[in-house]
């Protein structure tokens, strides 16, 4: 099937932003009919450095150790030689994985690049809104690829305090935060209390998924609850 075919029979279905507004506007009650699934992204615009500026970085520095007389810059170029010179573990279409993978050879290396990364970053404004829109039961689950923990600091910064009830008892809007397979499997995603699934792991432990072996698969309760 022609690309032009195949986009005039889905033409009917694409939706536009109003339209996903007026999805999530649409419950009944406080149950929400929409999870989130947050990317890397949404860390970009609290600092956080974004894969494709990483992978340019490391794709320079590896390729300046491996040819120490060489004065080429052009990144595509550079991206060539790895290809034709060092295709037993560069993979173009998984770059960032494979050189995380080669700059840093064990897991708690990784986790400590991860937890330098993320140290002193603060929400950006979009966490702000989005506390809101959970605040109002418009979402009450998020799923995240993200190892930080930017989310979890908003609702503490971010979400309405009631009036002479300690932080300790409010409850509603102190999200429940899962980073571990053997954590979520008693998680129901339908309970009111917010609820962040870190798909990926957090940037605390050592078992982070940042390799493309490691991010092939999801561990088999969180895959379940994802799905």
């Amino acid at each position: 099937m022609s690309n032009e075919l195949l986009e005039k029979q889905l033409s009917r279905k694409k939706r536009t932003i109003n339209d996903l507004a007026r999805f999530i506007k649409t419950k009944a009650g406080k149950s929400a009919n929409f999870t989130l699934l947050m990317g890397a992204g949404c860390s970009v615009s609290s600092g956080v450095r974004p894969a494709t500026k990483l992978s340019d970085e490391w794709v320079l520095e590896l390729y300046r150790g491996l040819n120490r007389e060489s004065k080429e810059t052009d990144l595509q170029k550079i991206r060539e030689w790895f290809q034709q010179n060092e295709s037993e573990w560069y993979n173009k279409d998984h770059e960032y994985s494979c050189l995380f993978e080669k700059r840093f050879d064990l897991p708690s290396q990784r986790r400590s690049f991860v937890e330098e990364e993320v140290a002193g970053k603060f929400p950006s404004l979009g966490y702000a809104y989005l506390i809101r829109l959970i605040e109002k039961s418009y979402f009450n689950t998020v799923f995240t690829t993200n190892f930080d923990d930017l989310l979890n600091e908003a609702f503490h910064l971010f979400a309405n305090r009631k009036f002479g009830v300690p932080d300790c008892m409010s409850d509603i809007m102190r999200p429940i935060v899962c980073a571990h397979d053997s954590s979520i499997k008693s998680i129901s995603i339908t309970s009111s209390r917010p609820k962040i699934i870190k798909l990926h792991g957090d940037y605390l432990f050592d078992d982070i998924k940042s390799t493309l072996r490691e991010t092939e698969s999801l561990e088999d309760n969180i895959r379940d609850k994802f799905v």
